[in-house]
């Protein structure tokens, strides 16, 4: 494991203690007094950050796994790519020269079974990127 996706996993644990430490510091408000829950809530988000890019991050990494058990040893750093910088989630080389792209969806659906339209519309623009692209192995994780 290279050390930036270390220090991103340590970066989730920080962030998801100081969450743990504001939850025992601090109790629930009261239910009528909307003005406190904004302000609990936000707190909230301003520790934990951009979770939807953790989220993406730990399925790079489970991508990752999955790729090295499949083709052995990879030059791929998943904390290497910003989280929704634009591009494919994952272009490599393999170790046989082959060039491996991949898009990886995170995605819950909208509805037990159906995505909403933005969802689709996001599904549909990944497939188009994995379509064009000139490579060997072309996957899509979800």
């Amino acid at each position: 494991m290279y050390s930036s996706e270390s220090n991103n996993l340590q970066s989730i644990i920080f962030r998801i203690e100081q969450v743990r430490s504001y939850l025992n510091e601090n109790d629930f408000p009261n239910l009528e007094n909307v003005t406190k829950w904004y302000k609990f809530l936000t707190d909230i988000k301003k520790i934990q950050g951009n979770f939807n890019n953790d989220i993406s991050f730990l399925a790079t990494l489970m991508a990752k796994k999955y790729l090295e058990k499949k083709y052995g040893d990879l030059k791929f750093n998943a904390a290497e790519k910003a989280q929704g910088a634009p591009g494919l989630d994952i272009d490599i080389r393999l170790p046989s020269g082959k060039r491996l792209v991949a898009e990886i969806k995170t995605t819950l659906p909208y509805k037990p079974n159906d995505l909403g339209a933005q969802q689709k519309n996001t599904f549909y623009k990944d497939f188009a990127k994995l379509a064009s692209a000139k490579a060997d192995i072309k996957l899509f994780f979800l």
